[in-house]
């Protein structure tokens, strides 16, 4: 049955293969770290070039974060009906395209609307990712999982800013879209290979191949294989279907604090990784040192996350992240 394989994946050891998918929404996650946060390493030479205002150079910075809350809310939840797997290889090639034009632009106006356009495949590709990692973690090692996603993207800051620095110094700002968006469409492959789709998905939307994939994906995991697919489980009257199930009187107050939180969290996060190299060369240092003053928040990001998830596989998550 469905629910022993989802208890299964819940309770039980972690495969080599489970590994494999979490390794694979890492690198995704790097991928989007450096395409999400590429407009502050290159800001100052933009700005240089274009002779921006702070008003200009906000509006670039601002862009792309608006493309991914457009991409999360509106391109995101067609998952749950393609399949994520689908979804993030369609938003992998629509980021893709975003940072390679974006090498390209020849005024702020058309560089903020490619911004926006990258930003709609990245926000796409961190709400499918994050779900699938945390689907094919155990309960033992999801916190980990989730953080090392996290880590992932700030992994990806990182090497990011460290290659960005080299870029600019040799071929300007430019090649720092260009290299983002070659390495976008590289992953493409790695994703066809390695990453599984949904077990979620396949149980509730039950493609024509349902059971021959959930098959598939129980055999490289090493568990037992269905020889039908589960009935379908009936809902309870007044429980709600998808979005709306989150706004029901059980679990209002809780999504709310959620949203909120995650809110909060996220408009600190963006201000401070956006802005901070822009500042530093406002300041007085030079383009190169600001990026760095950049990598070095990211530095910390990925201490800071590889803690919250050792210590999430031991303690309860609540209190990790109240300490």
């Amino acid at each position: 049955m469905a629910i022993d394989l989802k208890t299964t994946v819940d309770t039980g050891p972690m495969s080599s293969f489970q590994w494999l998918a979490i390794g694979i929404c890492i690198v995704l996650n790097m991928i989007d770290g450096f395409d999400v946060l590429v407009m502050a390493f290159t800001a100052a030479s933009v700005s240089a070039e274009w002779a921006l205002s702070g008003a200009q150079i906000g509006m670039l910075l601002s862009a792309g974060l608006f493309g991914m809350a457009a991409g999360s809310l509106f391109i995101a939840p067609w998952a749950d009906r393609i399949g994520r797997r689908p979804l993030i290889l369609l938003c992998l090639v629509v980021s893709g395209v975003g940072m390679l034009l974006s090498s390209m632009s020849q005024s702020p106006t058309q560089l903020a609307l490619l911004r926006g356009l990258t930003g709609l495949g990245i926000g796409g590709i961190l709400a499918s990712s994050n779900v699938i990692a945390s689907e094919y973690a155990s309960k033992r090692w999801r916190g980990l999982a989730v953080s090392l996603q996290s880590t992932g993207y700030a992994l990806g800051a990182t090497l990011g800013g460290l290659i960005a620095v080299w870029l600019l110094s040799h071929w300007g700002w430019r090649s720092v879209f260009l290299f983002g968006g070659i390495v976008t469409f590289a992953v493409i492959p790695l994703v066809l290979l390695w990453l599984p789709e949904s077990l979620d998905f396949l149980l509730a939307r039950r493609p024509a191949t349902a059971l021959q994939r959930i098959n598939r994906l129980a055999q490289r995991m090493g568990l037992p294989t269905l020889s039908q697919m589960p009935p379908v489980v009936a809902s309870v009257a007044g429980e709600g279907k998808g979005f709306t199930k989150l706004l029901t009187p059980a679990l209002r107050r809780t999504t709310l604090l959620i949203w909120t939180l995650f809110f909060l969290v996220m408009f600190g996060f963006y201000f401070v990784m956006s802005w901070t190299p822009k500042l530093l060369v406002s300041a007085g240092l030079s383009a190169q040192q600001g990026i760095t003053g950049g990598v070095l928040l990211s530095v910390g990001g990925i201490f800071g996350a590889a803690l919250v998830g050792g210590l999430a596989s031991r303690w309860p998550l609540t209190r990790v992240l109240s300490l």
